[in-house]
């Protein structure tokens, strides 16, 4: 019995343990789509996602849409690898990413699973400001070519691009809006552009341009515009 008694308290040693550093303990990291801004926006996933979070990573103005978390907060800016980096030393706590839009649209997502890999990370959808745009718009978006010009020159041709009635093009910055321009300039007088600033937010508005509209006129740094043949808008 004493033998019996001294191989239980081993067993109970052994699943009293600290977990080691396997993989298997730690928490996926949860990667949340907060919409295009408003609050009205987000889904209940994320936020209940939020409220288990230790830690959040995000955007400053994204992070402030949670302003009652206890959680650590990681500011996320224009060094996305250093706002990275800060986050795998707390790779052991219930980590949650916060992004603008959808997961699965040119967002940090991305980034985050090059870091820690696809399969130690949770997706949530959100909505996506084109998603946004189009239901502003009533257009169905079956046929949408999505294109980011934010921070990057896109990888498309003009001839490629003539086969699409319906283009969306993030944009926000001046050098963005000007490609758009001269795409649309390039795509000829069938098409018009509309510029979908501040989606969600008590400033939103959407705008009708043609090509020298679009150059002359700022554009809110939260814009989609969207290149539509006329024919899309009978």
């Amino acid at each position: 019995m004493a033998i019996m008694g001294k191989f239980v308290e081993q067993i109970a040693e052994t699943i009293t343990e600290p977990a080691d550093n396997s993989m298997s303990d730690t928490p996926k990291i949860v990667i949340a789509g907060c919409g295009p801004g408003h609050t009205d926006y987000i889904t209940s996933a994320v936020y209940d996602a939020v409220a288990e979070a230790e830690v959040l990573v995000g955007a400053r103005h994204l992070l402030e849409l949670f302003a009652e978390s206890p959680a650590i907060r990681i500011p996320v800016g224009t060094d996305i690898q250093a706002a990275l980096d800060n986050m795998t030393n707390y790779r052991k706590r219930h980590i949650v990413v916060l992004v603008s839009g959808d997961t699965g649209l040119f967002s940090l997502a991305r980034s985050v699973q090059k870091r820690v890999g696809r399969q130690q990370c949770q997706l949530i959808p959100g909505i996506s400001s084109v998603q946004l745009a189009c239901a502003r718009l009533g257009l169905d978006w079956n046929d949408l070519r999505i294109l980011s010009a934010h921070g990057r020159s896109p990888q498309a041709k003009l001839d490629e691009l003539k086969n699409w009635q319906q283009i969306a093009i993030l944009t926000g910055t001046s050098q963005a809006t000007n490609w758009a321009a001269d795409l649309l300039e390039q795509l000829g007088s069938d098409y018009v552009a509309m510029a979908c600033e501040d989606l969600s937010w008590d400033s939103e508005q959407i705008r009708q341009f043609d090509a020298d509209g679009l150059r002359n006129n700022k554009l809110a740094s939260r814009t989609i515009v969207l290149l539509l043949h006329k024919e899309v808008l009978t």
